[in-house]
């Protein structure tokens, strides 16, 4: 999954600076949904996964309804991601599958290849929750090097607290990653919910794509099933995995340009 000279140059430019060059006028700017929380409700997880629109699916272990959510979602043919719980400032509730601050390399190691292993198909990661953890730089640095091992998983940081080190982290290390734009639906009241479309829909115009996640509200879902529809004639709607590839060749091409320029 990694790409190599496509990262690293990504890295040394520090990516957004590339990937916010104007896209040629015939190409349209990428767009990657992250609806997460998937496994403890079956309906909505269902109502999720029939969404007809090439979304990625979260879903976090062990959670009751977690492997056949991920089997639907495969026959569906949507890229499932593991919603892997984190430490909260506030101490919420992480279940078996929670990485904690007090956790040693080794039992980062073991706790995150029994997740792993609990779910097919896995492309890649994201926090659930994660505020106290995603701050942490050795345990960051701990799974991004767990990560890099396996080769073939991206991290997405979710951001649930603006001074996360894990992006920054995981391009320390050099694996495919990339970070959230826009919550949907922490106000799950329309208005509100189509002002946040608006910005994804402007970030995505003016950086050449976007990132937004989501959450198996049925009011989210709802929405959704309307504005999806919206966005095949200006928009690409693409897989995490499909914009991180897209944005490292972006950048590759840039990188390229500019070197050839300055000759």
């Amino acid at each position: 999954m990694r790409l190599g000279i496509g990262l690293l140059i990504l890295t040394m430019f520090g990516g957004t600076s590339i990937a916010a060059d104007p896209l040629p006028v015939n190409e349209k700017p990428r767009l990657a949904i992250i609806i997460d929380d998937l496994g403890d409700r079956l309906k909505d997880g269902r109502r999720v996964i029939a969404l007809n629109a090439n979304i990625t699916v979260g879903i976090i272990p062990y959670t009751p309804y977690a492997r056949l959510l991920a089997q639907l979602a495969i026959k569906k043919n949507k890229e499932i991601i593991l919603h892997l719980p984190m430490e909260s400032i506030d101490q919420r509730y992480l279940g078996k599958a929670g990485l904690h601050a007090d956790m040693t390399e080794a039992e980062l190691s073991a706790s995150l290849d029994e997740s792993l292993a609990s779910l097919e198909n896995i492309r890649g990661i994201n926090n659930h929750m994660g505020s106290r953890l995603t701050q942490n730089t050795k345990i960051m640095r701990w799974l991004m090097q767990k990560l890099r091992a396996r080769g073939d998983l991206y991290f997405v940081d979710s951001r649930t607290i603006d001074s996360s080190q894990a992006l920054s982290v995981a391009r320390q290390v050099g694996i495919d990653h990339a970070t959230r734009d826009v919550f949907l639906d922490n106000d799950k009241n329309p208005d509100a919910m189509a002002k946040q479309w608006r910005y994804f829909l402007r970030h995505a115009n003016k950086e050449g794509s976007a990132i937004m996640i989501a959450h198996p509200y049925p009011e989210s879902i709802s929405f959704l099933q309307h504005r999806l529809k919206e966005i095949g004639t200006n928009y690409e709607l693409i897989s995490v995995s499909e914009l991180i590839r897209w944005r490292h060749t972006r950048s590759k091409l840039a990188w390229q340009a500019r070197a050839f320029s300055s000759h």
